[in-house]
């Protein structure tokens, strides 16, 4: 459950997603359409295989060697390959069963953009905390630039204030 403060955060991203569908809805994409449901083929198989399995060996065949993870909170970035393999051990040591659920996805061009919830359980450290033994749940948006069939680009956004107050055990989930 997204609280008031995040639902603040959260809700004007969500606002121009579902704008966004709107407006690729009615877009002519009769000579585009195969285009499409590759790169968010693309992005289903990358979420499925990096992020719920964990699969570090498939970075590479999925993103170009200069991907760019654009980390929107913080204004932080991840860089390349070996950056992305760190990223994705991390986030798996300190949450052993973390799983994203995609709940909404469009595409236009060479963008794919996703919303989805994620959750885990925290049983290592994350952020330099110790782990809480709390499961999480968090909402994300996530925009993708796909270039010659892989992930050049990621512009993430996640409910952090949501998952601190759950780590903190003082939020819902």
């Amino acid at each position: 459950m997204i609280g008031r403060t995040s639902s603040r955060i959260i809700s004007p991203a969500l606002a121009w997603i579902v704008m966004a569908t709107a407006a690729i809805s009615g877009c002519d994409t009769t000579g585009s359409d195969r285009a499409l449901e590759r790169n968010k083929e693309l992005v289903r198989y990358m979420n499925a295989e990096v992020w719920n399995k964990a699969d570090v060996d498939a970075i590479e065949e999925l993103f170009t060697p200069d991907f760019v993870l654009h980390f929107l909170p913080d204004g932080s970035e991840t860089r390349g390959i070996a950056g992305l393999r760190q990223h994705v051990r991390d986030l798996h040591d300190a949450f052993p069963d973390w799983s994203e659920d995609i709940k909404l996805m469009v595409a236009e061009g060479d963008l794919v953009v996703i919303h989805y919830v994620s959750g885990g359980t925290n049983q290592g450290e994350w952020l330099g905390k110790p782990p809480t033994g709390r499961r999480v749940r968090v909402n994300e948006i996530s925009i993708f630039r796909i270039e010659d069939g892989r992930i050049a680009e990621q512009w993430l956004l996640p409910d952090l204030d949501s998952m601190q107050r759950q780590l903190a055990g003082t939020g819902d989930q």
